[in-house]
């Protein structure tokens, strides 16, 4: 069976189950930390996938992940349990972005990534937050990334689409139609 299908029914079964318990909100928060967890240790990924593990070894490696309420941490249990119980570990990660993304999508929330050569002001950040909360119509999750390569000006990703307003783009725009010009010269 296709991983994604797999993958988008746990992740649906785990927002049903935390939609009826009304923990979809730590849940989330918890799926962030549990992908945080995996990008940071990608020896976790392994080990969690590794058979001669036991499953109860891997449960409680994955359950010294849990952060909030008895409730929440109930239902992420469950959905560790029915993941290491089908011995779905493989599954892990693209189950927990499946759930992000349904959440989102239940919650009319849109992912915003701002890149910027310095930090954003506070005052800044708010701005960005309200004029595409506005023009999108939906809640804004902002995440921010300082990279001085870019020159100045910012760089924005919502969703599949991009804006690329930074200098660097700029420039080589211009180098670009400097070399296109002399193209036609020659």
């Amino acid at each position: 069976m296709d991983v994604g299908v797999l993958a988008v029914r746990y992740a649906k079964a785990l927002l049903d189950y935390a939609l009826e318990k009304g923990v979809e909100e730590e849940v989330y928060s918890q799926m962030g930390l549990l992908l945080e967890c995996l990008k940071q240790n990608p020896a976790l990924t392994r080990t969690l996938e590794d058979p001669l593990l036991s499953r109860q070894d891997k449960l409680s490696l994955l359950s010294s992940t849990l952060t909030g309420t008895a409730a929440a941490n109930d239902a992420v249990q469950r959905f560790y349990n029915i993941i290491i119980e089908n011995r779905r570990e493989n599954y892990l990660r693209a189950s927990a972005l499946n759930y992000q993304t349904l959440y989102r999508e239940k919650k009319n929330i849109a992912v915003v990534k701002i890149t910027t050569a310095i930090p954003l002001s506070k005052e800044m950040e708010e701005k960005i937050i309200s004029k595409t909360s506005s023009v999108l119509g939906k809640k804004i999750e902002l995440y921010k990334c300082v990279n001085p390569s870019i020159e100045g000006g910012f760089i924005i990703d919502v969703d599949d689409f991009r804006m690329d307003a930074s200098i660097a783009n700029k420039l080589r725009q211009i180098r670009q139609q400097l070399l296109d010009k002399n193209r036609r010269i020659v």
